[in-house]
């Protein structure tokens, strides 16, 4: 079981919680008097803008203040922008990497939210800040892109702070293009792993049960079709 389907198991025991409701029942009172937490989920849902983001503000101020029960509560409120960002940053890892990086990340942005700040669009900017904060995270690019298996360069000196980060940029590219059905996902992930995380495609293919030069051909295969699309583009 992954990252969001165990959290969502875990809100299945929360939402109909009594003490948990009594514990936050000042958000709940801002709710609409919701009684429960899944009363508030329902109601933040549904609501005006304005009044959801009361809400999350209420919560995002406990959770700052170290209320672990109002940053879950408001961790599974953003569980939707969360998943659309898994999906997105292949160069995290396979499904359950990317799932728990993001989780961690908009976890680690809810407590450290900054309220004089950003006293408004709770959700937009936990989500932003969560986002960049994944970026910074790629790892560097391990190899450059070559034809032949056989050649491995490394890549090239660190970078100075104003330059592109290449494994982020290679990432980005790599969600556009499944995005616009330039490769698949499948091979978005293995240039993601190979190329970014510097898993070795023997051991991919080892995973995946197929020959590692398979891979090899798909992975030139798929570069070759984001250097069609995109090459010309900049």
């Amino acid at each position: 079981m992954g990252v969001f389907e165990l959290l969502e198991v875990e809100w299945q025991g929360l939402r109909d919680d009594r003490a948990a409701a009594e514990a936050l029942a000042e958000v709940c009172a801002s709710a609409g008097g919701a009684a429960s937490l899944g009363e508030l989920e329902r109601y933040v849902r549904s609501a005006a803008p304005g009044d959801a983001d009361r809400v999350l503000l209420a919560l995002v101020t406990r959770a700052v203040d170290g209320d672990r029960l109002a940053g879950r509560v408001l961790t599974q409120l953003l569980l939707p922008g969360a998943r659309a960002l898994a999906r997105r940053w292949w160069a995290l890892g396979d499904p359950d990497e990317r799932a728990a990086a993001v989780v961690l990340a908009v976890y680690q942005r809810i407590r450290q939210y900054p309220l004089a700040r950003r006293p408004g669009r709770v959700a937009a900017n936990v989500l932003m800040d969560a986002a960049h904060e994944l970026r910074r995270s790629l790892p560097r690019v391990a190899h450059v892109p070559c034809e032949d298996p056989g050649v491995h360069q490394a890549a090239g000196p660190h970078r100075g702070a104003h330059e592109i980060d290449p494994a982020a940029e290679l990432g980005e590219v790599l969600c556009r293009a499944v995005g616009d059905g330039v490769v698949a996902a499948e091979d978005a992930e293995l240039i993601a792993r190979s190329r970014i995380g510097g898993d070795r495609v023997a051991d991919i293919a080892d995973r995946r049960g197929v020959r590692p030069r398979t891979l090899w051909d798909r992975r030139h295969r798929a570069e070759s079709a984001l250097v069609a699309a995109y090459a010309t583009r900049r």
